[in-house]
């Protein structure tokens, strides 16, 4: 939790020096916001160690196949990813490509999540069938 008040801290100061120097120089308030997402990109870094390492541990525990462990954390990735992508395209003045790479997130992370539904279909038909 402490990571999560750090990052926290880091952006409001960030959008506070960035609105003090933000009418002198652009350029400088510019490489301070992409400094402080580098920042707190770093630190949501260290959230996902100990996520993965649960996933794993219940793969293990629960004999699940690992493709769809795997497929879910892609799809979690391309959310995430398309969600900052959307993020900076609005800040950049462009929202209807903004809408557009979340709608390319959306239809990707369902063309991802085919083999998990076939899967599941599966299971369905073979409970049905042995009723």
């Amino acid at each position: 939790m402490e990571l999560f008040w750090k990052a926290i801290s880091v952006s409001l100061l960030t959008v506070i020096l960035g609105f003090l120097a933000g009418k002198q120089d652009k350029m400088f308030t510019m490489v301070l916001s992409v400094s402080g997402c580098i920042l707190i990109c770093g630190i949501t870094a260290a959230y996902f160690t100990p996520i993965i390492r649960f996933l794993r541990a219940l793969e293990d525990l629960g004999n699940l196949r690992s493709d769809m462990l795997e497929i879910l954390l892609k799809a979690v990735g391309i959310g995430l990813v398309s969600e900052i992508a959307s993020v900076v395209c609005s800040d950049g003045g462009n929202a209807g490509l903004a809408k557009m790479i979340q709608l390319v997130g959306s239809v990707v992370i369902l063309w991802l999540s085919i083999p998990v539904f076939q899967a599941l279909m599966d299971l369905i038909q073979t409970i049905l069938g042995a009723l």
